[in-house]
């Protein structure tokens, strides 16, 4: 969610658009691989798994509950999805921002419908993030080449993990003003901010060739192989990583005017530290369900769990509808989106240029 949001970081822990440089949809029969194949059911499969959750969750604290929060809260809805998309709207500038002078060959109503585009497959696909960052290369290789197109999904990896960084860290001293140091959403989001750092060091380092990519590449060289072709050309410069990075973060300050809009939807005060708690709580839970699609049910179980850090432990109907309402607002930014692509004529061969 935004994550579709959420966010480049959901799905960045798994493989990320560096994926794209290794990318196979099918064997030479025009059948997809076996191995293809299979992720694909299993993503369904938890997809499943991930809606029964949910639908245990909102039984196990009240239908009923839950149900006149959602409604209570409605009008809240349009100002929740102009965050959201504002959000999706900086990464994808982040992500333009590492294709260096080819961005300026990407007419802008190309970029526009592409970055639709993702947020749709992202939301709504089970493909997630990682076939979004796909149809977001073939969009752009027309325009770029297919070598800069794809480089620039690993090269823009580097700036979302930072993005990651920076949002885990202001969570991370909400908690500790608010919960304790020693409370386990606090250490949960110490443990996200170190390895989201610690990723984006790794990442700069395969992408660059460094010493220290190149041992790592020794070491696990199938890692390495989803950075192949990634030449001294296709890297990006740091004065594009560094305005790539300034989009990240700038998309997670966006990201807590959405939570402060879904804490009113709930009825509480949208105060920074409770904000950035209930952002917390999101993070935690995108990163614990990083394999569920959209990490369906992951999340609602993590707003029942720290319910408690959010002031609602004696209501849990109320914590989970946090994570029901930003679903809502996903769902209805990516209609919004189809509807703009279907109305415009969508990314078309013959629209491009």
């Amino acid at each position: 969610m935004t994550e579709a949001s959420s966010d480049l970081d959901r799905s960045a822990r798994r493989a990320g658009p560096t994926q794209l440089c290794r990318v196979r949809f099918a064997d030479d029969s025009g059948r997809d691989p076996p191995s293809s194949a299979a992720a694909r059911v299993l993503r369904v499969l938890l997809l499943v798994a991930g809606i029964a959750g949910v639908a245990i969750l909102v039984v196990d604290t009240g239908p009923e509950r839950v149900w006149s929060t959602l409604v209570a809260g409605a009008w809240t809805l349009p100002l929740v999805m102009v965050f959201d998309a504002g959000y999706f709207v900086c990464e994808a500038l982040a992500h333009r921002a590492v294709l260096g002078d080819g961005a300026k060959a990407i007419p802008a109503r190309v970029f526009v419908r592409a970055t639709m585009l993702v947020y749709v497959v992202a939301s709504l696909v089970p493909l997630g993030r990682a076939g979004a960052e796909v149809a977001r290369a073939t969009a752009f290789a027309t325009f770029v080449g297919n070598g800069r197109a794809t480089a620039a999904g690993a090269n823009v990896q580097v700036a979302a993990f930072v993005g990651n960084t920076f949002i885990s860290t202001l969570c991370f001293a909400a908690c500790v003003a608010v919960i304790g140091p020693t409370h386990p959403l606090t250490l949960l989001l110490a443990v996200n901010g170190l390895g989201t750092l610690l990723l984006a060091a790794l990442t700069w380092a395969l992408v660059r060739h460094s010493a220290l990519g190149i041992a790592i590449a020794s070491r696990w060289p199938k890692l390495a192989a989803r950075f192949e072709g990634l030449g001294e050309g296709l890297r990006a410069t740091p004065t594009e990583l560094r305005r790539a990075v300034t989009f990240t973060c700038l998309a997670r300050v966006v990201q807590i005017g959405m939570y402060a809009g879904l804490l009113v939807a709930v009825g509480l005060h949208p105060t920074i530290l409770a904000t950035l708690l209930a952002l917390g709580v999101h993070l935690v839970g995108a990163g614990l369900g990083d394999v569920v699609p959209n990490q369906v049910g992951v999340l609602e179980g993590a707003y029942r769990v720290f319910a408690d850090a959010l002031s609602l432990g004696d209501d849990p109907a109320r914590a989970i509808s946090i994570a029901l309402f930003a679903r809502v607002s996903q769902i209805g930014v990516a209609a919004l989106s189809m509807t703009a692509l279907t109305l415009s004529g969508g990314i078309s061969p013959k629209l491009r240029g």
